[in-house]
């Protein structure tokens, strides 16, 4: 046997010879695949809070933007961005688009987010926004994030009633 064909053979064993051989991934299925990623992920934040979530699906190469990528990657930049958890601290989100790569490699989901946290006077604070987490399929088939980012609301603008003359 060519050591051309060999090669061929021995990547398709080892599950890496769909993608250099031209198969086409089932777009729909990883999408849905990666929707139900990103609900265990919020889920498990509700459940086990939300640094343990973080970390647990987050790639090992994980960048932040807001935390200086060139100095903080992996759990050593989850660990600096989210911090520790707080009681009466809450993140709840939900995608409302995901997408993936042709060759199904890396994908994202963007949606809302609502944050709630209780203050030291007993008061609840909420912020909401839009989130996007890029996800990236790993060597093991799993798929983790490599970078999670959410833009709050804008608060509405403060606006003064001027009486109107008659």
């Amino acid at each position: 046997m060519k050591p051309r064909a060999l090669l061929s053979l021995a990547l398709i064993g080892l599950g890496f010879g769909s993608t250099l051989l031209g198969a086409v991934p089932d777009k729909e299925k990883l999408k849905q695949e990666l929707a139900k990623m990103e609900d265990a992920f919020c889920g498990m934040a509700r459940e086990k809070g939300i640094l343990a979530a973080f970390e647990h699906f987050a790639a090992p190469d994980v960048a932040f933007i807001d935390t200086d990528p060139r100095k903080y990657q992996g759990l050593a930049a989850v660990r600096a961005r989210i911090g520790p958890d707080r009681p009466g601290s809450t993140l709840m989100w939900s995608a409302t688009f995901t997408d993936v790569s042709d060759d199904g490699t890396l994908g994202y989901n963007y949606g809302r987010y609502e944050s709630r946290r209780t203050l030291s006077n007993g008061t609840t604070s909420i912020h909401t926004g839009w989130f996007l987490t890029i996800w990236k399929r790993q060597p093991d088939g799993t798929w983790r994030y490599v970078m999670d980012n959410g833009a709050p609301d804008q608060p509405p603008a403060l606006t003064s009633a001027t009486p109107k003359k008659e």
